[in-house]
């Protein structure tokens, strides 16, 4: 009887174990940063194990490590990266490696004929952000059967770094255990990028509107020029500079022919990025500066008279302050026939209080206006016609030296999904390649393009619904939103900040690239850098679309760096 009952009672668990379902499998793969891998994309046939990248000193580097469940749902997922060891027992801390989970946004229609509808990786939110160091909540995650989440990991190589290769690990862990370890290897050059962006750019952004999405209302000033504080710094980290701002302009008062400016609270806001003192010695890019600046226009200057006596003031202030050479004045955004006039006797009036006060138009250079207009910005479709096609808009009649350009709407079609003139063109569209958001340096270099001017990175937060949710404007998923609303609700954490983008990343990504083509330049001439970019680059529709051949011309270049510096040391 006793024994009977002992059998049983020790079989009971080999019942149970026979019923138990079998342990969860995932499948996983790296892969690089150019690659936007969606949730039902198949895997490769051959699925990488391990991570190979190679990066300069004082350069960010990413890569993708891609989770799929292979049977059933997978609960409680983590990705943690070690240190990475180099030569001579130097140390690259995982301090400077963040890791964040790619959310899907999900697309109602396509961008254009080149894009899709569908679920597209596009918004990162972090483990542990740069801005506040608050731990999110994307992380641990679950992973859906049969579905594909990507994970990002950026690397950043300090200026201090020792040249040499370094090695470590990402360590899978499922439920708390330790799953997998994935090999990770980086290869840092011997030369340095700057920290400020050589290609000078001006890209919008609106305080008030950053507000509205964090906040829901607005509240005061004084939480305007903290949310555009965080979000200028992210733009700083990415190579970009802003314009609009908090669009708070300086107090203001006039008294006859005299003008009283209170420069304290604006130069609080902007002083930092146009000094170099807003990312400091422990941050990445330390010492990075704005390389543009939009005058702010203010309401109370009224009259020609007082319109004069601040922009005098404004331009005097700036001289200053050192900050003069990249002040600009933004005088007409794309303007009309009937707008012709009143733009040509605003121009020359801007000059008439400071004849070296620069005037930005985006227009493609006319001979009539060579006095009114100092940085001319055509749309990229302007300056490069497409064979075949009517002119989107009026062909450039001539060239100048201090030439800006755009791109917008018409790389895609500005009212819904174009038709084959919108093929080719470069875009920072969510359902756009990799290489189409990163592209648009490369063609800069190749046209001689002296900046770059974009006109916001937060439209959709000005618009009646939330950015989390619908990104989709003039015809564009994510035309002029590169950035979302960070809210505690839906990231975690205590403290709201601005959460990037993978387009965001692409954009750095590329005006990296330019550094190494001025550098190149510099050291080995500008015919050798022209060699490069013309193997990738044929017009700016037509350029090289697959990422590994981008990759390879970077890895050459970056090789050929390397070896001329340590020459010349």
């Amino acid at each position: 009887m006793h024994r009977w009952l002992i059998l049983t009672v020790a079989a009971v668990p080999l019942v149970f174990a026979g019923l138990r379902p079998p342990a969860p499998t995932i499948v996983w793969w790296t892969t690089h940063a150019l690659d936007k891998v969606k949730p039902y994309d198949a895997p490769p046939e051959k699925l990488k194990d391990s991570v190979q990248i190679s990066a300069a000193r004082n350069e960010f580097e990413s890569f993708q490590v891609v989770f799929r469940a292979d049977s059933q749902q997978v609960e409680s997922v983590d990705l943690e990266i070690s240190d990475l060891s180099g030569p001579g027992g130097a140390v690259l801390s995982r301090s400077h490696i963040t890791i964040y989970f790619e959310r899907f946004m999900n697309l109602p229609k396509p961008s254009s004929i080149e894009g899709t509808a569908g679920e597209w990786p596009d918004a990162l939110i972090p483990r542990v952000d740069r801005y506040i160091g608050e731990k999110r909540n994307a992380f641990p995650f679950h992973l859906q059967d049969k579905r594909n989440q990507p994970i990002w990991v950026e690397v950043y190589v300090p200026p201090s770094t020792r040249p040499g290769t370094y090695r470590g690990n990402a360590t899978v862990w499922i439920n708390e255990k330790r799953d997998v370890s994935i090999p990770v290897t980086l290869d840092v050059w011997n030369f340095a990028l700057p920290s400020t962006s050589s290609l000078p750019n001006s890209f919008g952004f609106n305080g008030h509107g950053a507000l509205r999405q964090h906040a829901g209302k607005y509240t005061n000033d004084g939480d305007v020029r903290r949310l555009t504080y965080l979000y200028t710094k992210a733009a700083l980290w990415h190579r970009l500079s802003l314009h609009g701002g908090s669009m708070i302009p300086p107090l203001v008062e006039f008294n006859g022919r005299n003008v009283d400016i209170d420069w304290k609270d604006y130069d609080a806001e902007v002083g930092p990025f146009l000094d170099g003192t807003a990312l400091t010695r422990s941050e990445p890019l330390s010492g990075a500066k704005a390389t543009s600046i939009d005058l702010r226009k203010s309401m109370a200057a009224q009259t020609d008279e007082q319109k004069v006596l601040y922009w005098r003031a404004y331009a005097k202030h700036f001289r200053e302050k050192g900050w003069f050479n990249r002040l600009f004045n933004y005088l007409v955004d794309e303007p009309k026939p009937d707008q012709f006039d009143d733009m040509v006797r605003q121009g020359r009036l801007v000059h008439n209080a400071d004849i070296e006060l620069k005037n930005l138009v985006t227009t493609a250079p006319r001979t009539e206006w060579n006095d009114v207009i100092n940085i001319w910005t055509p749309l990229v479709n302007c300056l490069v016609p497409k064979p075949g096609f009517d002119d989107f808009c009026d062909r450039m009649a001539e060239r100048r030296a201090n030439l800006w350009w755009y791109q917008s709407c018409a790389s895609h079609g500005c009212s819904g999904v174009g038709g084959e003139y919108f093929r080719g063109w470069p875009g920072y569209m969510i359902d756009y390649s990799g290489v189409a958001n990163r592209v648009m340096p490369w063609l800069a270099w190749k046209y001689d393009i002296k900046g770059e001017l974009y006109y916001n990175i937060n439209e959709a937060y000005s618009h009646n619904h939330d950015a989390w949710t619908d990104v989709y404007l003039f015809g564009g998923n994510g035309d002029g939103t590169l950035v979302y609303p960070g809210r505690p609700r839906n990231i975690g954490g205590k403290t709201d900040i601005p959460i990037e983008s993978i387009r965001l990343k692409l954009i750095r990504e590329g005006l990296e690239d330019y550094e190494y083509l001025t550098l190149l330049s510099r050291m080995g001439g500008p015919a050798m850098a022209a060699e490069y970019v013309n193997s990738l680059v044929t017009n700016a529709f037509t350029f090289e679309r697959d990422p590994g051949k981008l990759y390879e011309v970077r890895q050459k270049i970056g090789n050929k760096l390397s070896t001329m510096a340590a020459t010349a040391n």
